[in-house]
């Protein structure tokens, strides 16, 4: 029998190799944490000290009273103090929201952070900007303005049909303005305003105004814009140390987010398809109408299909746009631009039912009730069968919406 005696490394080549190892771990260490900080800077919650949050305000308004911002809040905001600012809302690094009233109406103050590409107006009309400012007054300039506004919209929401749901280039530019009337406009007013509809959500927003279950928009300041403030669906979920909403209160929550998913299906811009579907991005407004928050999340059926379309997949998972589902068709490594989910399945698997393992809005009914409405929930939440017939979606609809109507007038 043979025995190998290991041979011992001098101290020296010792303390080189570990002093490597100890670089090749710091190495790695370093490419892992550089993937992930990204996804953590997102995922945290921050807080507005972190965001200088109120440094921002003051920059806002000085920049307003030297005549480089503009918007039809500004006023309101730094002279007249009719919108008021209270509280500062911790939020993730993408955003900035703050607490407050305007003419007695609640609401929250909020910006997103600014796009990695956006093209400054002076450039986009191919101008130069004097001491002697071009306005509403310089015609040309206006026309221009107003031109390629109507354009970006229009190619933001790949919706080439805005001018027959408007009317006019003009009254695009209106709405964008809405709630308040369109005068004259100053530079700083232009400007700020190109900048603000680089984020598709305020676009959306005013845009769809007219629907019940969008939040409503009071104006703008620089990049910052002011929303109707609501109560999160969160609140009236159940958690560990939290006793849930009234039944009564939860059913007719239910019975809006129906409305709502019913709504969606015929808008100005078509079709709308929520892709976030979850309590946080869902709130409950003064007047008891529930409303859709995540308004960056939800897409019509062309701008939704043009995300789906994907270069090339190898599986279905690939095709996934968060709740916006489609399947990979193996053969050409596409993503179909068919969408196999619908916001009323959506509604019932993760607000309805359950989301992540919390207990959902009809959750822990009363006795008399589980039994009606557990085989409607499970039918309507269930991904099998995917895509939906739309006589399947109405049959669905109705069956719920009957039940917990029915529930309703018995409390």
């Amino acid at each position: 029998m043979l025995f190998f005696r290991r041979r011992k490394l001098p101290r020296g080549r010792k303390l080189v190799c570990c002093t490597l190892l100890v670089i090749v771990i710091f190495i790695f260490y370093q490419i892992v944490t550089s993937f992930n900080d990204e996804d953590v800077e997102f995922d945290r919650q921050w807080t507005c000290e972190e965001l200088k949050a109120k440094d921002r305000l003051v920059k806002l308004c000085k920049d307003f009273t030297n005549g480089n911002t503009g918007g039809n809040l500004c006023r309101d905001l730094c002279t007249s103090g009719e919108l008021v600012i209270q509280d500062c809302l911790a939020h993730k690094n993408t955003t900035i929201v703050f607490s407050g009233t305007w003419r007695k109406n609640d609401i929250v103050f909020k910006t997103k952070r600014r796009p990695h590409h956006v093209e400054n107006l002076e450039d986009v009309l191919s101008i130069g900007v004097s001491d002697d400012e071009p306005t509403a007054g310089d015609e040309q300039v206006y026309k221009n303005f107003v031109f390629h506004v109507f354009d970006h919209v229009q190619n933001e929401l790949s919706f080439f049909r805005l001018k027959d749901m408007i009317g006019s280039e003009q009254q695009v530019l209106e709405l964008l303005w809405h709630p308040h009337p369109l005068g004259e406009l100053t530079w700083a007013d232009m400007s700020s305003l190109w900048l603000l509809i680089q984020r598709d959500e305020f676009i959306k927003l005013q845009l769809l105004k007219e629907m019940k279950h969008i939040p409503r928009v009071y104006g703008f300041c620089g990049s910052f814009y002011a929303v109707e403030k609501v109560e999160t669906l969160e609140g009236f979920s159940f958690t560990p140390f939290k006793r849930p909403m009234p039944w009564k209160k939860r059913l007719n929550a239910a019975l809006d987010l129906l409305d709502l998913s019913k709504e969606f299906t015929e808008t100005p811009l078509g079709q709308l398809h929520h892709c976030d579907i979850q309590p946080g991005n869902f709130g409950v407004a003064k007047d008891k109408r529930v409303v859709a928050l995540d308004i960056d999340s939800m897409f019509a059926t062309k701008q939704m299909e043009d995300f789906l379309e994907q270069p090339t997949c190898e599986s279905d998972a690939q095709c996934d746009f968060f709740d916006c589902v489609s399947a990979c068709n193996t053969t050409e490594n596409k993503c179909s631009r068919k969408i196999l989910t619908n916001n009323l399945q959506i509604i019932c698997r993760d607000i309805l039912l359950s989301y992540w393992g919390q207990p959902g809005l009809l959750q822990r009914a009363p006795i008399h009730a589980q039994n009606k409405l557990s085989p409607v929930l499970s039918d309507c939440a269930s991904d099998k069968m995917l895509p939906w017939k739309p006589g399947k979606i109405e049959r669905i609809y109705r069956k719920l919406k009957t039940v917990l109507s029915e529930e309703l007038v018995s409390n």
